[in-house]
């Protein structure tokens, strides 16, 4: 209901054993949402009580879908130059000079796995993570049926083709300037 409680206890457990040097924040999509759009990072237990409070009535207006969709439209994927790719939309653009909808199974199962890790699969700096990444996306999809095994074969043997990077993708700022 847009909060795991079962997953929230056990980070708490391993927060309070301090056995990792990061802090587990079991968020859900639905409370990265919250989070990214209406909240501060700040990582204090009042502000994770009201992305709580806010994630269940998120969830309770809107359907599964309409939830992944704004997550899907607002993700972090990478940066451009100083600015950050927001979304699905503009990562298909950016990377591969397309719009979401003319993607290749292959491209969107490199833009399925920047999500985990943004610098590290950028598939401009780190072509061979992120053919490594998408590679382990396809396997995923096909081992939980979304798609068969031929596809997933002919896609991991795509090349990683991305586009050339423009000026204005580069410098927008520069650009800005001379205009």
């Amino acid at each position: 209901p847009g909060v795991d409680p079962i997953r929230m206890v056990g980070a708490l457990i391993n927060n309070l054993r301090g056995n990792k040097r990061y802090l587990e924040g079991a968020s859900t999509i639905t409370q990265q949402i919250i989070k990214n759009t209406f909240l501060t990072p700040a990582q204090t237990p009042a502000r994770k009580l009201q992305e709580q409070f806010m994630a269940l009535v998120l969830d309770s207006r809107f359907t599964k879908d309409q939830i992944f969709e704004l997550y899907l439209n607002e993700v972090v994927l990478g940066q451009r130059g100083p600015f950050a790719i927001h979304g699905v939309g503009e990562a298909s653009r950016i990377f591969f000079g397309k719009d979401a909808s003319n993607i290749s199974l292959a491209e969107a199962a490199t833009i399925a796995g920047i999500i985990q890790a943004p610098s590290a699969y950028n598939p401009f700096r780190n072509p061979k993570t992120a053919r490594e990444r998408r590679d382990v996306v396809l396997a995923a999809m096909e081992g939980a049926g979304f798609i068969p095994a031929d596809a997933a074969r002919a896609a991991a043997a795509e090349p990683l083709k991305v586009a050339a990077r423009a000026l204005e993708n580069e410098a927008p700022y520069f650009v800005d300037y001379v205009s």
